[in-house]
């Protein structure tokens, strides 16, 4: 890949596009953590109980075209669960992305800028308790090891399972030590059509308490296609709305459950 540096002059006309670039590393960056807001789908929680380990492989694509400008990212993710006891899992995640941007400028010269890097490591645990709408708490912990500081975020969620609908809430709380935190509120509804297809649609609300921020929306749509007790797969579409400007991104997961 032949990634050419963007000149300073190209970006102090279009300050927007460095954000871009970082749009879109963000969207492969968070992969794991948009996941704690999307609450483990009744029927496909592990049978085994304490002492059971699951593993996630994902990926995640993400284009995005505005105005003379075209950026794309990319990211890899690799997640690790263990079930401590029958309520409480923790787990490990950690994963690599990329971006590349491509913009014409009013002379019609054509500037590229790319980078990759890789997420750095996040480890957390829940806590699932018993009752109808099975509510759990979350801690999520990204260690500084990218040089990025310390990043803790707080989740709080209940599923309620009503064949053949699944209704679910999460509503989290990010800390960060060198940026501003955030608070963000997801709802899900799944259809379960048979004893190995669910459908899934939700919306997460963000907001960033930081001057001039605005708050951002997703909406999701997909699906879990479940082979067996060990293998599942799980496929995502999401559009992301950010004031006037919006972007698009596919994602695709394996569960293997030894």
């Amino acid at each position: 890949m032949n990634w050419k540096p963007m000149n300073r002059k190209n970006m102090n006309r279009n300050p927007w596009r460095a954000a871009l670039l970082a749009a879109a590393l963000c969207s492969a960056a968070n992969l794991a953590s948009a996941q704690n807001l999307q609450p483990i789908d009744p029927l496909q929680r592990p049978k085994s109980g304490a002492g059971s380990s699951s593993f996630s492989f994902s990926g995640e694509y993400s284009p995005n075209v505005a105005g003379n400008a075209i950026s794309l990212g990319a990211g890899l993710g690799l997640t690790a669960s263990y079930n401590v006891t029958d309520q409480l899992s923790v787990t490990a995640s950690t994963g690599v992305s990329a971006s590349r941007t491509e913009s014409v400028n009013e002379q019609g010269v054509t500037a590229v800028t790319g980078a990759g890097r890789w997420n750095g490591l996040s480890v957390g645990a829940q806590y699932t308790f018993g009752g109808r709408f099975a509510p759990s708490l979350g801690l999520d912990v990204g260690l500084p090891l990218t040089g990025n500081g310390w990043a803790v975020t707080g989740s709080a969620s209940a599923s309620f399972l009503r064949d053949p609908l699944i209704l679910d809430a999460t509503v989290a709380a990010s800390y960060y030590s060198q940026s501003e935190p955030s608070i963000s509120v997801g709802t899900g509804v799944g259809f379960v059509v048979n004893d190995a297809v669910t459908l899934r649609g939700d919306a997460v609300q963000s907001l960033t308490f930081a001057t001039l921020t605005l708050p951002s929306t997703t909406l999701g749509f997909g699906g879990v296609y479940k082979f067996n007790e060990q293998s599942s797969v799980q496929t995502r579409t999401t559009l992301d709305i950010v004031g006037g400007r919006s972007s698009a991104g596919v994602s695709l997961s394996y569960v293997y459950r030894p």
